[in-house]
């Protein structure tokens, strides 16, 4: 194999494609990418045995096609160290060459046969997705999914499709967050309904492909896989096993109380109110009424703060508490001016809406 890159291109491939490797494994394969020369491209791929990426690279001279497995660490390094417009890569026997105009790397390569089969993209996608749209649902929803949960379904982002609507979902059993959209039906597939869990780590991954926001995303669901596709990538990640939580089940449908405001506004309410937080009381009281909203929060180490929020509210008085950085993380991927807070009781959970397509659901805690 011999190709000449664009240097520039060639590390924005090997970010993308780095992304997927774990430094913690005990498969040395699995630290490496690989790099086929073939059809006036060079392919890279990446997996981790969970998720694939295969990525493209158009900005590249061919000499001589072929395929060969290299460190991804040490071949990322050198390519974001070098200062040339472009690299020689070079493949004989059992080592790579990499030359710029003062600089010359030797690398050892490893079996390209080992590498494990990363999946492309064949056929007709099921549906496809605008990518703006869909970097604007995964904003709304990521944020909510689990970091850690012994409940492994809530460490995903649930999709669920019902005819030409689009609907993302997660929780971490303290909140839940609801973006729905639209979807073009692409494929021959006729589905009424479907839905997949889709690991947390692929949905950040899926983000950072998305790269034109006019570009549709392709998706092709399988039954334990679902395969994406961009212009440039094709990302490949197992689902998530188990159910999902009855989500439809939690968002309150019963409320009598809404507070109207402005998003910025509120935004900065909570957060000043929170400065006084500790990690043992980490609540802010929220006293609605007539005269609007009062914020306070009282930490035997911090001290006390107090922040009046004007706004207009209907129904009834009523004090809750909410974990500000709950509310905070919301807040900020509200895309419109105004947002409204639905309540019930000091004990039931409150219903934040963000425009006609956000939704987010969040548990009150106990203040003392």
């Amino acid at each position: 194999m011999k190709v000449i890159c664009n240097r520039g291109a060639l590390l924005e491939a090997l970010n993308v494609v780095g992304n997927v490797i774990t430094p913690r494994t005990p498969k040395p394969v699995l630290l490496c990418i690989k790099l086929t020369a073939a059809d006036d491209k060079l392919t890279l791929a990446a997996t981790d045995l969970e998720v694939a990426i295969r990525y493209s690279d158009n900005q590249v001279q061919i000499d001589q096609g072929g395929e060969v497995l290299l460190p991804a660490d040490k071949l990322r390094d050198i390519v974001r160290e070098s200062i040339d417009d472009t690299l020689a890569i070079e493949v004989e026997g059992e080592s790579a060459t990499i030359k710029g105009q003062d600089s010359h790397f030797k690398i050892f390569t490893q079996p390209a046969g080992d590498f494990p089969l990363v999946p492309d993209f064949e056929g007709e996608a099921d549906f496809s997705v605008p990518g703006g749209q869909l970097k604007r649902l995964i904003s709304h929803t990521l944020f909510a999914a689990a970091r850690e949960s012994t409940r492994y379904a809530f460490n995903g982002v649930l999709l669920n499709i019902k005819g030409s609507k689009l609907n993302l979902v997660s929780t971490d059993g303290r909140r839940l967050a609801q973006a729905r959209g639209d979807v073009s039906r692409t494929g021959k597939s006729d589905k009424a309904s479907s839905s997949a869990i889709i690991p947390a780590k692929a949905m950040q991954l899926i983000d950072k492909l998305i790269d034109d926001v006019d570009e549709p995303v392709a998706f092709q669901v399988r039954e334990n896989q679902v395969i994406v596709h961009t212009a440039n990538a094709t990302l490949t990640t197992n689902l998530v096993e188990g159910q999902f939580p009855p989500y439809e089940d939690v968002i309150p449908k019963d409320t009598d109380k809404k507070m109207t405001g402005n998003t910025a506004d509120f935004l900065s309410a909570v957060r000043r109110a929170s400065l006084l937080t500790t990690e043992e009381s980490k609540g802010v009281r929220m006293q609605f009424g007539k005269h609007g909203l009062v914020l306070s929060s009282r930490s035997p180490e911090a001290g006390e703060a107090t922040v009046n929020y004007p706004c207009k509210f209907e129904g009834a008085d009523v004090e809750i508490g909410f974990n500000p950085a709950f509310l905070i993380e919301a807040l900020k991927v509200v895309d419109t001016d105004e947002f409204s807070l639905e309540l019930t009781a000091s004990t039931r959970p409150g219903l934040l809406r963000g425009g006609p397509d956000f939704l987010y659901v969040i548990m009150p805690v106990n203040l003392q």
